[in-house]
């Protein structure tokens, strides 16, 4: 089958994993713990570069750690497919506790530097590159097709747990023990994401893989990005979510706290509001995995996408904390419904063998652009103000919105792999 048949020829449906849920409940456990190591993490190294050298410091150490990770990215879906996925989050996760280790040697012998975080930084993300896409293709890979919505939905819910409880774990490890402790609660959620990795059978390792380690890497790539751009679906969708993503990006991560500032709610209300984000994003993702169907999921991904949209306006517009608070929450919602389900879509309409480069390519759509999108909002804020700033990115997610409605694809899309 050559990739133009792709697009008109769904792919088959694979045989399911026995004892999925467990398989299921150990990656879930897995992805989380791993995510709150890299979020504890972040926040050591975050806490050393400023130690190190102040504010510049930490924005050149977290760029350090950002580049990689996304230049690498479809490498790693290219590795995924090759040797297996969880094959690859397993050694991703081992290489990274065995970085962490080295670094808590060198802090309890010396004050790292600048230089030296950043080499730190930038070996981190280079093998935090490659875990990404063999994580997102992995719900594929454990359940049946029925159910990959409700597992992406609680991969979500996984992802925003982690992210809520990360930063707070890492503060408090940093403020008990210094350093030193707070890569210790890094390595120790990385070696129970570990363990249970080793204990995780997926399909593609059941029914063994195909011959992908006979061609070159570079033409493994190359097919992987002809296949992806072949299936209007997989192309479209991968269209919308990358510009919607740019759109929420700026303002969620930037503009809040100066949005916070601009209203004189200080660093309190800056807390509120990313608190009530997260728990939204909590909240929406649960939602989704308690759903077990959605008739038209392209429409109501859009409808949530617009819906986010208009809630962001709204939130910089009003001028009382507890609205814009209960705005963003519904910010989080519409980002967690509608994240699980374009990745839902596509890992229904992605055959096995290309799951882990599609993924690649998806999520660099998802996060490839976002530090364009903290300097462009940054920039449009001092040009424009907060206000107009949260206006511009909100029309921008209405605007891909209405792309992905406009598009037969997207907006006949069901849950449903057939073949």
């Amino acid at each position: 089958m050559n990739s133009r048949d792709h697009a008109t020829r769904p792919p088959e449906e694979t045989p399911v994993v026995t004892h999925n849920t467990g398989n299921l409940t150990r990656y879930l456990t897995a992805h989380g713990t791993s995510l709150l190591g890299d979020q504890i993490y972040f926040v050591a190294l975050a806490w050393a570069a400023k130690d190190a050298a102040g504010p510049n410091g930490v924005g050149t150490t977290l760029a350090a750690a950002s580049l990689p990770r996304a230049i690498l990215m479809l490498l790693g879906g290219v590795i995924s497919d090759r040797y297996g996925a969880r094959k690859v989050m397993l050694g991703s996760n081992i290489a990274r506790t065995i970085l962490v280790g080295l670094f808590c040697l060198w802090a309890i012998t010396q004050t790292p530097g600048l230089t030296t975080l950043c080499v730190i930084a930038v070996a981190f993300g280079t093998v935090d590159g490659v875990f990404y896409p063999a994580s997102s293709a992995m719900p594929a890979l454990l359940i049946e097709s029925s159910k990959i919505p409700q597992a992406n939905g609680l991969r979500q819910a996984a992802q925003q747990g982690a992210l809520l409880l990360g930063g707070p774990l890492g503060g408090v490890a940093l403020a008990v023990g210094g350093l030193v402790a707070a890569l210790i609660a890094n390595g120790s959620a990385l070696i129970i994401s570990i363990v249970c990795l080793l204990f995780t059978h997926t399909k593609e390792e059941t029914e063994g893989k195909s011959s992908a380690t006979q061609i070159s890497v570079s033409r493994q790539m190359t097919e992987g990005l002809r296949y992806t751009a072949s299936n209007p679906l997989i192309r479209n969708t991968i269209l919308v979510i990358t510009i919607a993503g740019f759109g929420f990006a700026g303002p969620a991560n930037v503009g809040l706290p100066l949005l916070a500032d601009h209203q004189g709610w200080n660093a309190s209300g800056y807390g509120i509001l990313t608190g009530a984000l997260g728990a939204g994003a909590l909240a929406g993702a649960l939602a989704v995995s308690a759903v077990k169907g959605i008739p038209r999921p392209g429409i109501a991904a859009m409808v949530m996408l617009i819906t986010q949209a208009l809630c962001m306006a709204a939130a910089a517009i009003t001028p009382h904390l507890l609205l814009s608070a209960a705005l963003m929450a519904i910010m989080g919602i519409g980002l967690s419904v509608a994240s699980a389900i374009t990745m839902s879509l596509v890992q229904l309409n992605t055959d096995t063998e290309h799951l882990g480069r599609v993924m690649s390519v998806m999520t660099l759509g998802m996060v490839g652009l976002v530090p364009l999108a903290y300097i462009v909002c940054g920039w449009l804020v001092s040009a424009t103000g907060v206000t107009t700033t949260f206006v511009v990115f909100s029309l921008m997610e209405i605007g891909a919105a209405a792309i992905g409605v406009a598009l037969p694809a997207i907006r006949s899309a069901t849950y449903r792999k057939v073949g």
